[in-house]
């Protein structure tokens, strides 16, 4: 069972580690050879891995084409298909090379936004710009002319789009020229930010060489410098006060919201999400501006002590401007991850909601342990099944997913774990008994990978669960942390890849589920197989010394889910705008550079969505309460009672979880039967 360690977190990694001088060639021999011995799937380095390693940094250092021209790659073309070489033959002198035209191309940057500058910037709509489908890739510039036009076109775009973003925008042509001030200082500052990158720009340059390096071998396995990012990882520790938000940079160098921390008030009351561009931070006596703010300063400043409450100006997605305020809270992950309710009404049913599978290192206990005593109490009110809602559950500890599956199913294998060598270890819940036998359904979508569709796979090929909602991510992968010698650096390295007892994967493939709800990201997103060098589906075979259970038919459960959908508002307004945005998106766009012509495609885009509130539908199926000893939390604690009624109006809410009701209903009537 040693090999059930999973994901270790690199932010036990601090400034403090210490480290030893070592050259480029050292590293990348090391982590060439922590590859070869460890991973998964080893691959030969050869012309392939070159044109990949080769064209894949290009395009990670330049993501936007705004800094080299095909004309500046070229000189670097034997570099195609003889980094393997040089690799190997340990001659590394070409990275000084690429970090010394990488600094150039910056500086030539700043040249062309000075240019951009002096012009006299047409707005007239006698300009066109076009962007391509999805599904194409941006290309690079031609040579050095077409790229200064196209900093010219970045310009007027972004100085169309930020006035089109005020709330009462006047007249363009009276701040045009206060909107280019703020936009070229932007963009000035996007530059100086990567001319100052942390550790400077050999070191930027080498580490993002090392970790293209390890996505070759597959998407999940990485390389990290254990200093970059320090300040970072320390500010995002489960027991320390925050706020509950993480921050970065967007590809246009703004600072914009990252995630919520499980369990946070920020992540409860959804009032600012991921995505969301980030315009200001303050408190009551002083107010910090976003623009050419390093994520530095902006930690120092909400991890200040005496600011105890930090308020977010933030721009959302449907270009509305709000201020969320939040206070600094102790945050546990460990105390605050689940939600259990019951829902009440023709039958009560237990409500688990879990976003990760999470362990306390210092106790050995987590998610398992917490979810087991949610069961014992929804137990002792006798509830007559569960709905465990494992939606955009990215996963965690393989062995808390493991123990938890143990509480659903007597004994039995739960999977098979397969390394590169073809070793084949099958996961068993050693303990018998069980914690909960009554009737039970998974709630999965896109968001739900790794552990979430271990635990799925397992329990409906047990049986235990009918699996609903939409196809999940696809990872069926296990990575582990090693660090290289003298802790020069760290690997984190697919060791595994697990199946279900039966021999199947969910890897790159996903759960489909048994009833599917319709996403509005359908044929938009295709998860795990979206990445480069995703490692494919297979089967493998094992005896397990187990009867396979015999497949539960659950066609008439299915038939009247697909009734009800087809009459729901919700999911008519997810197939529309699904099949809006597919359109949208898969077709070529030409803009006219002007506030018409840019405003026009905005408002056919936001119209997609003019029917997303919709989605939010109050239903009488059933009621939502909370269980008897929380509720005498809730009296004596006013911030929790607050948390908890947007959790209520949340889930009374949400039609997914109003057809998941629907359909454990129609599962207890047909076992009754």
């Amino acid at each position: 069972m040693h090999k059930i360690i999973g994901f270790i977190l690199l932010c036990v990694v601090s400034n403090a580690v210490a480290q030893t001088d070592a050259t480029f060639c050292q590293k990348a021999s090391l982590v060439l050879k922590t590859l070869e011995n460890n991973h998964y799937q080893p691959k030969t380095i050869d012309d392939d891995f070159s044109s990949y390693v080769f064209n894949t940094f290009f395009k990670r250092i330049d993501p936007k084409r705004i800094l080299f021209a095909k004309s500046d790659i070229s000189n670097f073309g034997n570099l195609e298909t003889k980094l393997d070489d040089f690799l190997l033959d340990k001659k590394c002198d070409f990275i000084e090379g690429l970090s010394k035209s990488y600094e150039k191309q910056l500086l030539a940057a700043q040249k062309s936004i000075k240019t951009v500058t002096k012009s006299k910037l047409d707005f007239s709509g006698k300009d066109f710009v076009t962007f391509g489908s999805i599904k194409e890739e941006s290309q690079f510039s031609k040579n050095r002319k077409t790229l200064q036009n196209r900093w010219t076109k970045k310009i007027r775009i972004e100085i169309i789009r930020d006035y089109l973003s005020l709330s009462n925008p006047s007249n363009f042509k009276k701040i045009k020229g206060q909107l280019k001030s703020k936009i070229i200082d932007e963009n000035n500052c996007y530059i100086q930010d990567k001319l100052n990158v942390v550790n400077g720009i050999q070191s930027y340059i080498e580490t993002t060489f090392l970790d293209i390096i390890c996505s070759y071998f597959d998407p999940h396995s990485n390389y990290f410098d254990p200093t970059d990012n320090g300040n970072f990882l320390n500010s995002i520790g489960t027991e320390t006060s925050s706020i509950g938000v993480w921050f970065s940079k967007n590809n246009d160098g703004k600072i914009v919201v990252a995630g919520l921390q499980t369990g946070s008030k920020a992540w409860k009351e959804k009032e600012i999400n991921a995505g969301d561009l980030v315009l200001s931070v303050s408190t009551t006596e002083e107010i910090l501006k976003t623009t050419c703010l390093s994520l530095a300063s902006l930690y120092d400043f909400i991890n200040d002590e005496e600011n105890t409450s930090i308020s977010i100006r933030v721009l959302t997605a449907k270009n509305i401007t709000k201020t969320v305020t939040l206070a600094k809270e102790s945050l546990k992950i460990e105390q605050n991850a689940i939600n259990t309710f019951i829902l009440k009404g023709e039958h009560n049913i237990g409500y688990i909601s879990l976003p990760s599978f999470y362990t306390n290192i210092d106790y050995g206990f987590g998610s398992a342990n917490d979810i087991a005593k949610q069961l014992f109490k929804l137990n002792a009110v006798q509830i007559d099944g569960l709905i465990l809602d494992l939606r955009d559950n990215g996963g965690g500890s393989m062995k808390q997913a493991i123990d938890l599956a143990g509480m659903f199913i007597d004994k039995g294998p739960l999977g098979i774990y397969r390394d590169a060598k073809n070793n084949r270890e099958i996961i068993k819940d050693f303990n018998r008994g069980t914690l909960f036998t009554k009737p039970m359904v998974i709630l999965v979508n896109q968001g739900s990978a790794s552990a979430s569709e271990f635990i799925t796979a397992a329990l409906r090929d047990h049986n235990r669960a009918i699996v609903v909602g939409s196809k999940t991510y696809g990872k069926g992968t296990i990575q582990r942390v090693i660090p290289l010698e003298n802790e020069i650096g760290f690997v984190k390295i697919t060791i595994d890849k697990m199946y279900g007892f039966k021999g199947n994967t969910h890897q790159a493939s996903g759960i489909i589920p048994d009833i599917q709800f319709p996403s509005v990201y359908a044929g938009i997103e295709d998860g795990e197989r979206s990445n480069a060098n995703f490692i494919k589906n297979d089967t493998v075979l094992k005896d397990v010394y187990f009867k396979i259970p015999k497949a539960v038919n659950y066609e008439a459960i299915r038939t009247k889910s697909e009734a009800r959908m087809q009459q729901n508002a919700a999911v008519k307004t997810i197939k529309d705008i699904n099949t809006r945005l597919l359109s949208y998106l898969n077709q070529d766009r030409k803009m006219a550079l002007s506030v018409n012509g840019i405003k026009k495609d905005n408002e056919f885009f936001d119209a997609i969505f003019e029917k997303s509130d919709d989605l939010e539908m109050k239903h009488a199926t059933f009621k939502v309460v909370n269980l008897e000893d929380y509720k005498e939390i809730l009296a004596y604690n006013k911030n929790k009672a607050t948390l908890n009624s947007y959790t209520l109006k949340n889930i009374q809410t949400d039609h997914e979880i109003e057809e998941t009701y629907q359909i454990i209903s129609d599962y207890i009537k047909q076992l009754a039967n």
